[in-house]
């Protein structure tokens, strides 16, 4: 389950830095003004048409070319009642497509996620739109709270979200990078159970050397994880980040006492392991 890859990757110096650059096509205003949760009706037409082709062409093709194996689907089956009111998922951030992963994860959910503003603005924005991102603003505190209130109507109305809690995309970084506590308020705030996904890698073998040689991609899904109601509301939300991360550690095999085992969740002071 814990294989470290010989690729060829320089990683960011901040553990929420991004790696990636994305093509500039077009400016658009994140303010108090936009609409951070699109409800007409030819969005929902576009949403619908866009999981269509998901199912029917992208996730086999996701699955084929990234050997994408997953791993505790009974989970989802077992805590099913847990779920009828909507959920947070979480994964780890480790390649372009692991979200697409996380969606075949959890169908026939099609859920929301926060994510990095200039996404939207690059090549890939209308399509990151219709599948459920929201734009996380920044600079603007009247639209960080329309953010906010969008978020919260997600997750009242019962429907599911996820977030990739390292705060940005490394390719095939092996270990878990520190997670933001802002998500663990979320699910304090909105009662909601987090569960877990984790991705971690295995070598290429066979015909899969022929077509590349980044590693080949395994999803854990763990068991739902719920916050403490008999503590305080801040408590709360610190045991269950601590929880989470440990969790999201050991499912990618990398247990207490192990070399890259980390338990500070100091985004700015995290060592790189690679």
């Amino acid at each position: 389950m814990y294989y470290r890859h010989n690729c060829d990757f320089t990683y960011p110096e901040r553990s929420d830095e991004h790696m990636i650059t994305v093509k500039h096509l077009r400016d658009t205003h994140f303010d108090e003004n936009f609409e951070y949760l699109p409800k007409g009706f030819w969005h929902k037409i576009k949403r619908g048409l866009l999981w269509l082709c998901l199912n029917t062409f992208v996730f086999p093709v996701v699955t084929i070319r990234h050997g994408v194996k997953i791993y505790g689907k009974k989970n989802f089956r077992k805590h099913k009642k847990d779920f009828k009111n909507g959920a947070i998922t979480i994964a780890n951030h480790v390649f372009m497509w692991d979200y697409l992963c996380v969606l075949k994860c959890i169908r026939p959910h099609l859920q929301y996620h926060p994510g990095w503003k200039t996404n939207f603005e690059g090549p890939n924005g209308p399509l990151i739109r219709w599948v459920g991102g929201i734009p996380i603003p920044t600079d603007n505190r009247r639209a960080m709270a329309k953010f906010q209130k969008a978020i919260g109507q997600v997750l009242e109305s019962g429907k599911w979200l996820h977030f990739f809690p390292e705060g940005s995309m490394w390719f095939y970084y092996p270990d878990i990078r520190p997670f933001k506590k802002a998500i663990f308020k979320y699910a304090v705030r909105y009662d909601k159970p987090i569960i877990p996904i984790s991705l971690s890698f295995r070598p290429r073998k066979g015909i899969y050397k022929w077509f590349g040689k980044n590693p080949l991609i395994d999803v854990h899904i763990g068991e739902p994880l719920y916050a403490d109601k008999a503590l305080p509301t801040p408590d709360a939300i610190d045991k269950l980040h601590k929880e989470a991360y440990h969790v999201m550690q050991v499912m990618n095999g990398i247990n207490p006492g192990d070399p890259t085992y980390n338990t500070d969740q100091n985004i700015e002071t995290y060592k790189k392991t690679m």
